[in-house]
């Protein structure tokens, strides 16, 4: 009898999405898993999780905050995976201190995939450029990537180009989207533009803003709805012009459980990111039969949005371009429902026990690769 697979997981947090996705692996009769936690919670972050799983813990150790936030260092880690005795070993974030630690110590123990999205390409001078050059280094040896999503491919082809590349993007629990969305009922005197995300300048929420004053006049049974809380929270909410305020509401922070709601009441989704090295809330909104405007900058873009087909993918910073998605969207009710059932469809392929498959392939081929009997 082939005995299960003894699959570690090294990552930052335990954040709700990730959960669902290794819970669902932990429960596949494929692996026996576990999960190596580098900090409890982020400070940016109003989780409520609930109690740790068996498989889960989190790593005795501490942030260096002086280094920046992601400045993890857990010096139990080695030993700890030691422990497990892994036949694959799954590490993320490489910018960890304890990450760099472990993919350099997993070249002489076990085979290793390394997992990530792509890489935001910030401008660096010549010491930014050699430090990452030096952290992304370890890469080269892993066994293999999990690529989040089709754009992260060519990135981490280019930083290992012996090994397989696949691409696993996130995966999160659309059950709960997927029915909130079933009990849908529009309210054909307003029609819901929602966004969902941190309040933070990365998330591209003043150009939203800018093109929703743009539209606002032609489609006066436009509201937007903002979901998400931040720093940038009170000058956006300061930005908003007084003739439209009663129609832009700021929500705040919200429980994950809370959400399937909230998209069930949209009509459509929009994420106008600068960077966003997957955007997990596209898989949600493409659950929930939305249809979808995102930027160029959201990768998760590349996967989930068909152009023409279940929303529009439009510039960076693009306001003229945001604001005639929006107002097309806004338009025409036949075209928000013909995008959204085009999302329900895609919806089929983006469940958990789908992202499980993906795993279960690679794994299967790193480990044959690599020799290890079961």
């Amino acid at each position: 009898m082939i005995r299960p697979i003894r699959l570690a997981f090294l990552t930052v947090m335990p954040s709700p999405y990730q959960r669902q996705f290794l819970g669902a692996l932990a429960a596949d009769a494929e692996f026996e898993v576990s999960v190596f936690y580098y900090t409890a919670a982020a400070p940016d972050r109003d989780w409520r999780p609930d109690a740790l799983a068996p498989f889960e813990r989190i790593l005795d150790g501490r942030t260096l905050d002086w280094l920046g936030p992601s400045a993890h260092w857990n010096p139990t880690a080695v030993r700890d995976l030691d422990a497990f005795g892994s036949d694959l070993v799954v590490v993320s974030d490489y910018s960890s201190l304890t990450a760099q630690r472990v993919m350099r110590w997993l070249r002489h123990r076990c085979p290793w995939v390394f997992w990530g999205e792509v890489p935001a390409m910030r401008r660096r001078g010549p010491l930014g450029r050699a430090v990452r050059w030096a952290l992304q280094r370890p890469i080269a040896r892993a066994d293999a990537i999990a690529a989040i999503g089709s754009r992260a491919l060519p990135a981490y082809r280019h930083l290992n180009d012996r090994a397989p590349v696949a691409n696993i993007p996130y995966h999160c629990d659309t059950e709960p989207f997927v029915r909130a969305a079933a009990g849908r009922r529009h309210d054909k005197s307003r029609v819901t533009v929602l966004f969902s995300g941190q309040m933070i300048e990365r998330k591209g929420v003043d150009p939203l803003l800018q093109a929703f004053v743009t539209v606002a006049e032609r489609h006066a049974e436009a509201q937007l709805v903002l979901v998400g809380a931040g720093p940038e929270l009170e000058r956006y909410r300061a930005a908003t012009p007084d003739r439209i305020a009663g129609r832009v509401h700021f929500l705040g922070f919200r429980q994950p459980a809370e959400l399937p709601k909230l998209f069930a009441e949209a009509d459509l989704f929009v994420l106008p990111s600068r960077h966003d090295g997957w955007g997990v809330v596209v898989n949600e909104a493409v659950a929930a039969g939305l249809p979808i405007v995102v930027t160029r900058g959201v990768a998760a873009a590349d996967d989930l949005v068909r152009e023409g087909v279940n929303g529009f993918v439009v510039p960076v910073d693009g306001v003229t371009a945001l604001a005639s998605a929006l107002d097309e969207l806004l338009s025409s009710a036949d075209l928000r429902r013909r995008f959204g059932r085009a999302s329900s469809e895609l919806a089929a392929d983006w469940t958990l026990a789908k992202g499980v498959e993906r795993w279960r392939s690679l794994c299967a081929r790193v480990l044959e690769s690599a020799g290890v009997e079961r």
